[in-house]
This record gives structure tokens, sequence and C-alpha cells, in this order.
């Protein structure tokens, strides 16, 4: 028995290593290398750049991905709720309540603040 699960390991190790491999080689073979004189420049600070690495992160989208991942994490938390609602006494109730009052706060928080539109 042990032995098919270290082989099924093995064998999905195997597949998403290709599939990694194989993902690597085809973004290497169509990226296309982009020569902006700008980019060579030093700015205003002074200071020259240490590679031609030039990663452009939208805030806002990472804003928005930040939230997403905080509003998951928080339903999971009350996912258990599902399943052992008819044991919950009623200080767990009001400390679930609270908490369902803390998400629907920040979420409205973020609404005013337009923390979750795509473009400001």
């Amino acid at each position: 028995m042990g032995d098919i699960v270290v082989l099924y390991l093995i064998q999905n190790i195997l597949i998403f290593g290709i599939i990694f491999w194989l993902l690597t080689w085809g973004a290497e073979f169509f990226f296309t290398k982009k020569n902006h004189l700008t980019k060579k420049q030093f700015y205003e600070c002074g200071f020259r750049t240490l590679s031609e690495l030039n990663i452009q992160i939208n805030l806002n989208f990472s804003m928005l991905c930040v939230f997403l991942i905080l509003y998951d994490i928080e339903f999971t938390f009350l996912f258990p709720l599902l399943f052992n609602f008819s044991s919950i006494f009623i200080l767990e109730f009001f400390v679930i309540l609270f908490f369902i009052s803390l998400i629907i706060f920040s979420l409205y928080y973020d609404w005013q603040f337009n923390a979750l539109s795509w473009q400001f």
C-alpha cells in the first residue's frame, strides 16, 4: 500500500515538473526583448539600475487581490459553522455575529474608499 502511494507521488511530481519545464520553455521562446533607452538611464536619485528587469505591477490590481484573499480566508473560517450550527452556544453565536459584522464593515469601508474598483 505504501509503495503505491510513493509511486503515485513520484508520478505526479514528474508530470508537474514536465508541465513546468514546458511552460518555462514556451515563455522563453515567445519572449520579446524590449529595448527602451529610457530604462537604462538613471533617474533623479542618481543611482544606476542594477539590472534591466522592469516589472510594473498595478497598485489597484494588487489591492484587489489582497482584499479577495482576505475575504476568502474570512469565509473559510466561517465555513465549519454550516456543519456545527446546532451545537453553537449563545456566546459563540455572538462572537460569530461580531466576526460577520467585521467582514461587512470592512467591505463597506473598502467600497466607500473605492478600494475595490479597478480604476480610480
